[in-house]
């Protein structure tokens, strides 16, 4: 059984071949993510752990995924919502509940996101400043991640 540390080892941040280039993006924006499949990482609904570890004053906007989602906060404060979530605190979502804003506290944050399917991982349902949502695919980068572009 693989295992991995976040502080000691350097293959901690990494992200099977269906993955990757989502990984590859986020990484050029300056946020780290690793990807731990529980079971076949090809298979739709196979279940993702995704630890992210986001800057701080990064902010992801609201959003919903179409798959249950469990998020725990593991380093630094996340606000949502009009809350400031702690180490140890958690967020559940289900499929198709819109969630967010979040942005990562002064110190940054790090969280541990599980996705009940693989799907949901490169699939997010964004609500639009008119109110209407909107289902993105991650890997279309030029649509999915211009909010994050660096200017």
């Amino acid at each position: 059984m693989p295992d991995y540390s976040m502080d000691e080892d350097p293959d901690y941040w990494q992200a099977p071949e269906r993955f990757r280039a989502i990984f590859e993006k986020l990484r050029s924006l300056g946020i780290k993510a690793s990807y731990f499949p529980v079971g076949d990482a090809k298979a739709d609904s196979t279940p993702v752990a995704v630890v992210v570890e986001m800057p701080p004053g990064f902010v992801i906007m609201r959003h919903a995924h179409p798959c249950d989602r469990f998020e725990v906060i593991i380093r630094g404060t996340l606000e949502s919502e009009d809350r400031v979530l702690r180490v140890g605190d958690v967020m559940v979502s289900a499929a198709g509940e819109l969630y967010g804003p979040k942005k990562a506290g002064k110190d940054g944050c790090t969280t541990v996101e599980v996705f009940g399917a693989a799907s949901g991982v490169t699939k997010r349902i964004e609500e639009r400043a008119d109110g209407s949502v909107v289902t993105v695919d991650l890997e279309q980068f030029d649509v999915a991640f211009k909010h994050l572009e660096k200017h």
